[in-house]
């Protein structure tokens, strides 16, 4: 193995990831390049010509042939970028995504963002979504719940790397704890029908923990669950926007039964109902 510029090196290891099927090989390959080099990826994209060190040249392969068996490129990294703000990721938290930004594109609409309003955040995992919209409404204040120790070291983690400690109150409990009044409750809960478990990308079914995929037999377990607390901890002039799945219109039937008026959905980038959002009936 010998010293190699690093377009040539972007390109061998793009081509392998791409040949494995890997959805975003040229993504994946700079982000590691620069996770090995130190490096942003604007740094990456704009020195193609960069001489790479054979011990550089063999480290970055190896972190390749971690992605190849699978591994995620966040688990690799450590980190993930959501609402363009990092946050500490492992194996013990959901991986923030792109479709969970829809929670927050919608939340932003409901207030002034100078206005003091308190949020609750049911199931925070990294605390990506309650951070997200604390940095929006700069005179917020929040609540999250998480129940695992192993996530819950991870959002206190990133609480205290954003500044959000003192804005916002950290239970190490089930979110069936919760008690007080919100203008706003937001959760992505464990949704997946437990049927589909297992048809889930390897990447996903692997290394993601299980607690924060499986949401039951119809998928609907822990929305009943959410419904309830909604019921005593909303405010009369709050709302709730609640990541969904596939499949779950169901959601809006269900919610009546606790005394929520179903508003509307939110759609993603691929037009598919990502959130919904409920307010109370009276």
């Amino acid at each position: 193995m010998s010293a190699n510029k690093l377009a040539v090196l972007l390109s061998e290891a793009a081509s392998v990831l791409k040949r494995v099927g890997i959805d975003t090989p040229g993504l994946d390959a700079r982000l590691i390049a620069g996770h090995v080099l130190g490096l942003s990826e604007h740094e990456v994209l704009i020195n193609p010509d960069l001489v790479v060190t054979v011990a550089k040249t063999k480290e970055f392969f190896e972190v390749i042939a971690r992605r190849l068996a699978g591994v995620p490129v966040s688990h690799i990294l450590r980190r993930r970028e959501f609402w363009s703000i990092d946050f500490a990721v492992g194996p013990d938290v959901l991986d923030p995504r792109q479709d969970t930004e829809t929670i927050i594109s919608e939340a932003i609409k409901l207030h002034n963002r100078n206005r003091r309003i308190t949020i609750a955040d049911l199931g925070t995992g990294t605390a990506c979504i309650i951070i997200a919209l604390l940095s929006h409404y700069k005179n917020a204040v929040g609540v999250a719940f998480e129940k695992s120790t192993k996530a819950y070291r991870i959002a206190h983690q990133n609480l205290q790397q954003h500044g959000m400690t003192g804005r916002v109150r950290l239970h190490r409990a089930s979110w069936e704890k919760c008690n007080g009044k919100f203008d706003l409750i937001v959760s992505n809960p464990p949704y997946i029908k437990r049927c589909k478990i297992s048809g889930l990308q390897p990447e996903v079914r692997l290394y993601e923990p299980m607690v924060a995929l499986d949401g039951g037999v119809r998928g609907m377990e822990k929305y009943l669950q959410i419904f309830e607390i909604l019921r005593r901890c909303l405010k009369p002039d709050g709302k709730a926007i609640l990541e969904i799945g596939e499949d779950q219109h169901a959601i809006r039937t269900e919610a009546l039964r606790y005394g929520m008026k179903f508003c509307h959905y939110v759609y993603d980038l691929a037009a598919k109902p990502r959130c919904v959002v409920f307010k109370r009936l009276h």
